[in-house]
């Protein structure tokens, strides 16, 4: 592959990851701080929240109800050795099951 053609797969890249991020911003109400270490499609910090690419995707695509993703952020702190997947938690898997 080329170098131009990377160029612009890569461009591509990350006007679709900063897409994702606009919808899910506008979903929780929140705003974008920026990618950790400015690397687009990793880790968002929102607020004062950090959350995967994996999760903001899978929450707009899978149209979970606002404030989701909060709830299961929370709930993994208070159990951290027991925390589990956002995936799952939208599949009904809570931490307190673990126990």
């Amino acid at each position: 592959m080329g170098t131009t053609k990377l160029k612009e797969l890569k461009k591509q890249y990350e006007f679709v990851c900063n897409e994702y991020i606009d919808a899910f911003i506008k979903k929780q109400s929140m705003s974008f701080e920026g990618w950790v270490a400015d690397t687009v499609g990793s880790i968002a910090c929102c607020n004062d929240f950090y959350f995967s690419f994996q999760d903001i995707v899978w929450d707009v695509n899978s149209k979970q109800p606002k404030g989701a993703i909060v709830d299961w952020y929370y709930d993994n702190l208070e159990i951290p050795e027991k925390s589990i997947n956002y995936f799952s938690y939208t599949k009904g898997l809570r931490v307190s099951g673990l126990i």
